[in-house]
């Protein structure tokens, strides 16, 4: 499953896939600080290789809210790379 997993419903199929250790892909919103760890059920997920974290932005430390153009181009890009995995 490749998703940004912003809303509610989102978050709470992404519960569901972790829960079962399913394979998935997060797509961030703001990029990684330095020094970034995941919290604790991503942090065993991903390192059981279950969960992989992009993100194609720079981490802003003012950002606060995701934008309505982030949101399309987070699904654009899973959409992406759902495209890829068909080939």
């Amino acid at each position: 499953m490749v998703s940004p997993y912003i809303s509610q419903h989102e978050k709470e199929v992404l519960a569901v896939l972790l829960k079962e250790g399913s394979r998935v892909i997060y797509i961030e919103d703001n990029g990684f600080r330095d020094y970034y760890k995941p919290s604790a059920v991503l942090f065993d997920s991903v390192a059981a290789g279950k969960v992989l974290i992009l993100s194609p932005w720079e981490y802003d430390p003012k950002k606060k809210h995701v934008s309505r153009e982030d949101c399309v181009e987070m699904n654009r890009m899973a959409e992406e790379i759902c495209g890829q995995w068909s080939d």
